[in-house]
């Protein structure tokens, strides 16, 4: 005969109301909201029960379980953590942290139309396109006690452009090769009950020949030779985040000098899981770009939503909008720069996660829709020309020990 749980939680909901509570209905609510797969919802109830008896192995089992299936990932590491060696090995809990907990290897390649400006001969244009760019990475993850985890990763950008320019001592148009090498770090400490505090720090370096006009006996000549250009940049953050209930909320904010310019970027999110379980989740996220060019300050707000959709245990798939000027724009604890010179106002994003070997072994795909700006000059005055950007990522997650 099939089990009651939505009337058995009505009627403690009811006792709880009229003050009535003890030990074994708060865990029935529990195993009652576990049973429907309300796992957001069954967390303080066996939070309860577990700070009574903190060793009844059925009750730490029933909210490890209620952590991982509600998000709450580092909450149930910290928990198990605390586990004897034979539940450890009944849930495949770690008993040691590995040097390497995970390793991420991922690739981006770029696909952008045409957007050359073609002009009459007796029309002067200055204007820089994109030919080729792509974009890798390695990354690893490790895991330092209950509580620390840290991530690193080194990533290659390759970018071929063309260059169109009207000084004279310049060629009227040659290639432009930019080579970027870029180090990524970030530490997440489990501060709490639901609460995460996490920093990042991005190093970029770019590099690039560019003609440079040659001078002669105090004379300028039209002739050019190559120079190499070495630039540097850098993004940190600093992120707060606390889950409870369904709900996640972060609070983030970033500073970075990319292109030459001061940004500051403070950011507010709010994750819902609305049916308790991480089969679904609703994300809104609003940004407030600042930043400053010489002495001009200029302002930029970001809309972002995202959606979660599981729809096999370890598989996911994630579509996002995102509106608003993402140039000089940082992402994911300043783990992602976009120093690109156009500008992207609209963006359409989906992403593919497949996990295998019971979520250790994930692959995923990302495709995302841009509309940018391109901004050239015609005979001296500024135009802006837009056109679409398609970006296709692929890559794989290799977890030693996941929780």
């Amino acid at each position: 005969m099939a089990k009651d749980w939505k009337g058995l939680i009505n009627t403690g909901k009811k006792s709880l109301k009229n003050g009535i509570d003890f030990y074994y209905l708060q865990m029935r609510m529990g195993i009652a909201y576990f049973e429907l797969n309300k796992y957001a919802q069954a967390v303080k109830y066996f939070e309860n029960v577990y700070s009574k008896t903190p060793d009844d192995e059925m009750i730490q089992e029933y909210l490890y379980y209620s952590y991982l299936f509600s998000g709450r990932f580092d909450d149930a590491r910290l928990l198990g953590a605390y586990f004897n060696r034979k539940l450890k090995e009944k849930l495949n809990i770690e008993s040691e942290y590995p040097f390497i907990r995970a390793v991420y290897f991922s690739t981006i390649q770029y696909i952008n139309e045409d957007y050359k400006e073609n002009l009459s001969l007796e029309e002067n244009l200055k204007q820089k396109t994109t030919l080729n760019e792509s974009w890798y990475n390695i990354s690893f993850e490790h895991a330092a006690g209950k509580r620390l985890t840290f991530f690193h990763g080194y990533s290659h950008l390759k970018i071929t452009n063309n260059i169109r320019d009207i000084d004279p001592d310049f060629p009227p148009e040659f290639i432009e090769n930019i080579n970027q090498n870029e180090y990524y770090f970030s530490a997440k400490y489990h501060a709490s009950k639901g609460l995460n505090i996490s920093g990042g720090f991005h190093y970029i370096n770019t590099s690039y020949f560019a003609p440079n006009p040659l001078e002669t006996w105090g004379r300028r000549q039209t002739n050019t030779a190559l120079y190499y250009y070495s630039e540097n940049a850098f993004a940190g953050s600093l992120n707060l985040s606390k889950s409870f209930s369904i709900f996640n909320t972060s609070f983030e904010t970033s500073i970075s000098d990319l292109n030459n310019k001061l940004q500051i970027q403070p950011s507010l999110s709010i994750r819902i899981y609305p049916f308790g379980n991480n089969n679904f989740y609703s994300e809104t996220k609003g940004i407030y770009l600042s930043e400053k060019d010489g002495t001009l300050f200029n302002y930029h707000p970001v809309f972002k939503q995202s959606f979660g959709i599981r729809f096999l245990k370890y598989s996911f798939i994630s579509p996002s909008i995102t509106y608003g000027n993402l140039q000089n724009f940082t992402q994911y604890n300043t783990f992602l720069t976009n120093n690109d010179l156009d500008k992207i106002t609209l963006r359409f994003e989906n992403y593919l996660n497949i996990g295998l070997a019971k979520g250790r072994f994930n692959m995923f795909i990302s495709y995302q829709y841009n509309n940018k700006e391109n901004t050239f000059e015609v005979n001296t005055v500024e135009k802006t020309k837009r056109y679409v950007n398609q970006t296709i990522t692929g890559g794989i997650k290799w977890y030693f020990k996941k929780y």
